[in-house]
């Protein structure tokens, strides 16, 4: 992901959480920081512990938080889709890890196999290897179900965005404040940017 699209994001989603502080919706302010803090570390910005069991322990607790303890201003969004958005923060957590275990991560490229000319190790007429830098092998079926899932959680929120924006009671206008109907539709959109630049 690129720095400036990962500090754009990290700036809606913390706008955001300020908004549902203020709402008293404190799972989904809490949600929100989070996924502002990832933004930045999947854009390279920043501590680069923002993947991995911690995160995602964190992001399972803060997704079922209102099916536990139900806040009394309610979730923005509804319950379902904030557990959904934890269950898409957690893949993104544990996407590195799974790459790994599945051996689809990226291969060598230039920078690490590169042949220097020096002395007798170097042979005559040898430059430096290019070798794509995808994946070597073809993924497995751990591989593929988490594209799968990923790209299905990314269809979820791409749907729910939309339906954030145009939902409308009988007489044309917002079912909800505009400011929370556009804070829905960021974390949304956010979401389907994280996870296909994840996928």
């Amino acid at each position: 992901m690129p720095g400036w699209l990962g500090v754009g994001l990290a700036a809606a989603f913390g706008l955001v959480a300020v908004h549902r502080g203020l709402r008293r919706d404190l799972p989904g302010s809490v949600a929100a920081a989070g996924m502002a803090v990832m933004s930045l570390g999947m854009a390279g910005i920043g501590t680069a512990v923002v993947h991995g069991p911690w995160w995602a322990a964190w992001f399972a607790a803060v997704a079922v938080w209102p099916l536990v303890i139900p806040p009394s201003a309610g979730v923005c969004g509804g319950p379902l889709a904030h557990l959904l958005g934890g269950v898409a923060m957690i893949y993104m957590c544990a996407q590195p890890l799974m790459r790994t275990m599945g051996g689809t991560g990226p291969g060598p490229t230039a920078e690490t196999v590169t042949l220097v000319h020096a002395g007798h190790h170097a042979m005559a007429g040898m430059g430096p290897i290019d070798l794509p830098g995808g994946p070597m092998t073809a993924p497995g079926p751990l591989g593929e179900a988490l594209a799968l899932l990923g790209w299905a959680l990314a269809c979820y929120f791409l749907l729910g965005t939309v339906t954030a924006l145009t939902r409308r009671d009988g007489g044309g206008a917002l079912i909800a404040p505009r400011l929370a109907v556009l804070g829905e539709a960021i974390m949304g959109l956010g979401t389907v940017v994280m996870l296909v630049a994840s996928t």
